[in-house]
């Protein structure tokens, strides 16, 4: 029994440490959809048709080259793609969708997904 948990605890340590990198990837940059395109702008979940939509962006450990892409709920998707961050800057791009429903943003850094935030325009 003594060797069952050990093994146990053996296989879930080496299952922690293989997921970390992951984490450590999407930890080195900051993400986040806003109402609005100022840098001020808060990240929000629901947006009205009218109001401005961007996607903001932000490397925190260096220079990256990054692809932002926008599922509609069409499901239309549109990317713009080797986007230039330099450590420490938040970028927007504007998102420029007033079709209701639910959006899905995600961010690609070296052919990696970095992050995902998914918002609804409403009314």
């Amino acid at each position: 029994m003594k060797g069952l948990k050990t093994l146990t605890a053996t296989l879930l340590g080496i299952a922690l440490l293989a997921s970390a990198p992951a984490s450590a990837d999407a930890a080195a940059f900051k993400h986040y959809v806003a109402c609005g395109v100022s840098k001020n702008a808060k990240p929000d979940h629901k947006c009205s048709k009218a109001s401005k939509k961007g996607a903001f962006f932000k490397s925190l450990n260096g220079d990256v080259s990054y692809s932002v892409c926008v599922k509609f709920p069409t499901g239309k998707n549109i990317c713009a793609k080797a986007q230039p961050a330099t450590q420490g800057t938040l970028y927007v791009n504007k998102i420029t969708s007033n079709i209701p429903g639910k959006h899905r943003v995600t961010w690609f850094v070296e052919g990696k997904q970095v992050g995902v935030f998914i918002f609804t325009v409403t009314g």
